[in-house]
């Protein structure tokens, strides 16, 4: 009987390269050899395919190495297309063209990385660069041109001269600790024979340079006590040094800053900025005091009226029988009514609900004006959520007023732009002011940021209302009513004239430590003339009240400051702000015989001791760590524990904003579900 030869895996070849089935597991049922088999089949039928189609489309004939060359080629090529544009731009903002002339546009200011690291590092001497060449890339500096570029030996050479404190402390330390290493080592093998108190082995250490005089270690266990009060001393004396270096190089970012900013309204305006004015050098007492008033410079133009008693109406500029067209939106004006003034563009409704819910809650009755986006540009929900809130018809509750102001929008170039950039493009106002036959004229004004025309506005608004109504002007964002805010001014008898202005924490914070209000006053009205206002606390312009006629008195003066300085930072509202207080334009503070137009009495109240509770400069630490927070009852205190009626800038805190926002969701849930209460 003839018997067929059983063959077995190892007899025959496998098909594949890597064939593991001889090594199996000789316990295997055939059905995890099978799974194996189906896998290996799929897995060869794919690559199969793959490169059948890589064959008769990509090349056939062409090595796989050479066609990845190919095809990286093509896509770089892609991307250096694509990003022609961007790079060309970045080029010619960063560098010079061939005939030495400026590719960047005229004026263009220098980065401000470039700046801080130029000025810095030439103003501390530590260039290895001969002072010819220091003064020439300064001046290139100032003119707008880039740095010229450095080979990489004087790259290597201006790094190697560079003076490093710390790092040569740290090897200087390092140097003395071995010093010590080694009388230990030799201590050890000495076996004993040294007398305990002169031992070195487990005395402490200092992780410190503390210079050459002192080590960083007692020469024995004997002296160690007397070492250690030396080393405490002398650490103190280091910190305070430290501390000074430290000021030092802030002043020095400070005055960086500035200079950025003069440089950068200079090429958006061509505004004269006293650059031959001679620095200031800045020294601020870190003891709180009392605001002071300073009499106007006379280098200033004083811009006041014929009269001499008052600033001219805005509209004046388009005429002398220029008219009001700008109307409401919807809602109409209760002129009895006390009322809070609003530039509040471009939010959502989150922003608008926090703050007119929060506002309701106290028991506030009165108007709210706001100045909105046009309907086709509102956030969803909000037009229909401030008409709920239009309450005319009654002398109770909250009463909203929407305008809506078109704006024509230009970039810091010139060039168009779709709206205002968040603030940072220059605006003209369209059919806000007309003739005397009611026909629209154009804006009088330059363009100017959105923060500098809301005055405008304020002003138009300010007109409703009677002389002993009460106005506030305030931010939308960041603010967060507890009380209501008139509710002081509510219980006294009825008074005209008085406005209130609201100071940022002094201790934190004044004119000359903050690059930000330094420079807006420098820009708008030269170094010269604001440097005496450096040592004073800063006035906060996204927070003022008063009565009618004072707040319409101290509006025309606001914008009386752009048509003087055509300052056109963002920001530069708070630097008119601050200059109108300190340099007694407004009056003086608690003197009726200074009074200005209507302005009869002046106040400014410190920061946590009034109606409005400006918070921004004591992001240092927390508020609760203030004691100006009280998280179990979730109110913002004044500094007396009392609540504060409203706080502004609560944002920067972060258990506070937490808190507003868990607000703003309850608000919203509710708005949504019609629940709200519209009466």
């Amino acid at each position: 009987m003839m018997h067929r030869k059983k063959h077995t895996g190892s007899d025959r070849a496998s098909p594949y390269l890597f064939d593991d089935s001889s090594t199996s597991n000789s316990a295997d049922d055939g059905g995890s050899a099978k799974r194996k088999g189906r896998s290996r089949n799929m897995a060869s039928s794919t690559a199969l395919t793959v490169t059948n189609l890589t064959k008769n489309m990509c090349l056939p004939g062409v090595p796989v190495a050479l066609k990845l060359v190919l095809f990286s080629f093509l896509a770089f090529a892609l991307l250096m297309v694509l990003t022609a544009k961007a790079r060309r731009a970045h080029f010619r903002y960063k560098h010079k063209n061939s005939e030495g002339g400026l590719i960047r546009g005229p004026g263009m200011p220098v980065p401000l990385v470039d700046q801080l690291k130029q000025k810095l590092h030439f103003q501390n001497g530590n260039s290895n660069l001969s002072g010819k060449d220091n003064s020439k890339i300064l001046q290139d500096s100032e003119d707008g041109n880039s740095a010229p570029a450095l080979s990489s030996m004087e790259a290597t050479k201006r790094m190697l001269a560079q003076p490093s404190k710390f790092v040569d402390a740290e090897k200087n330390l390092k140097r003395q600790l071995l010093q010590l290493l080694e009388k230990q080592t030799e201590e050890k093998k000495s076996q004993g024979k040294v007398d305990p108190n002169n031992s070195v082995l487990g005395v402490k250490i200092s992780n410190r340079y503390l210079g050459e005089d002192l080590l960083p270690y007692p020469e024995s266990k004997q002296a160690e006590g007397e070492w250690e009060s030396k080393m405490n001393k002398r650490k103190d004396e280091l910190r305070k040094q430290d501390d000074l270096e430290w000021k030092a190089l802030m002043d020095q970012y400070n005055e960086v800053m500035v200079d950025y900013m003069e440089e950068n309204e200079h090429a958006d305006h061509r505004v004269g900025l006293h650059h031959d004015e001679p620095d200031v050098i800045d020294v601020i007492d870190s003891k709180p005091q009392k605001p002071q008033q300073q009499q106007p410079a006379s280098n200033v133009k004083q811009v006041t009226s014929d009269d001499n008693t008052t600033w001219s109406a805005p509209l004046k500029k388009a005429g002398d029988d220029a008219t009001i067209l700008l109307k409401p939106a919807f809602g109409t004006h209760r002129p009895s009514s006390n009322a809070i003034l609003v530039f509040a563009e471009g939010y959502d409704l989150s922003i608008y609900l926090s703050f007119v819910e929060s506002l309701a809650n106290t028991g506030y009755s009165g108007d709210v004006v706001f100045s909105i986006s046009n309907e086709s540009k509102l956030k969803p929900g909000v037009k229909e959520y401030l008409l709920s809130k239009s309450n005319s018809q009654s002398e109770e509750g909250v009463n909203i007023i929407a305008y809506e102001v078109e704006w024509t929008c230009f970039k810091k170039s010139g060039e168009s732009a779709r709206g205002s950039g968040e603030g940072m493009n220059n605006c003209k106002m369209t059919n806000v002011f007309g003739d005397a036959a009611g026909n629209p004229v154009d804006d009088p004004r330059e363009p100017r940021p959105v923060a500098t025309a809301r005055y405008e506005l304020y002003w138009i608004w300010s007109l409703q209302y009677s002389k002993e109504s009460w106005l506030m002007l305030l931010d939308v964002r960041d603010v967060w009513f507890q009380l209501n805010p008139f509710e002081q001014v509510n219980t006294r008898d009825k008074v005209t004239g008085e406005l209130h202005l609201f100071g940022e924490n002094a201790d934190a914070v004044r004119i000359g430590t903050s690059a930000y209000n330094k420079g807006w006053l420098v820009t708008a009205y030269g170094r010269k003339t604001v440097s005496p206002y450096f040592n004073e606390p800063v006035i906060c312009s996204g927070s003022t009240m008063g009565n009618q006629d004072a707040i319409e008195t101290y509006l025309r003066a606001m914008v009386a400051q752009f048509d003087a300085t055509s300052c056109k930072s963002k920001g530069c509202d708070q630097g008119f702000h601050n200059y109108l207080y300190y340099s007694g334009q407004l009056g003086k503070v608690d003197d009726e015989a200074t009074s200005v137009g209507a302005i009869s009495k002046l106040l400014v109240h410190e920061q946590g001791k009034g109606v409005i509770n400006n918070l921004g400069a004591l992001r240092t630490k927390p508020l609760k760590e203030w004691g100006m927070y009280d998280a179990e009852k979730e109110l913002v205190l004044n500094w007396d524990g009392s609540t504060s009626p409203v706080a502004h800038q609560y944002d920067r805190d972060k258990e506070v904003n937490i808190m507003v926002k868990g607000k703003k969701k309850q608000f919203e849930q509710q708005w949504r579900l019609g629940k709200l209460n519209t009466a």
